[in-house]
């Protein structure tokens, strides 16, 4: 393909992002508060 050139990326690996873990944090707590992920974002924040 003139003037193109095809990059191959590595395949997605939540281990390298660091939002997956926050997120699977709240997701567990949410679970053992038994509310809304919102609400707890929300009382975390400074």
């Amino acid at each position: 393909m003139p003037g193109h050139m095809v990059e191959y990326l590595p395949t997605y690996s939540p281990d390298l992002n660091p939002i997956e873990h926050k997120r699977a944090q709240a997701k567990c707590k949410k679970r053992a508060v038994g509310c809304d992920t919102d609400i707890l974002f929300a009382l975390n924040m400074v």
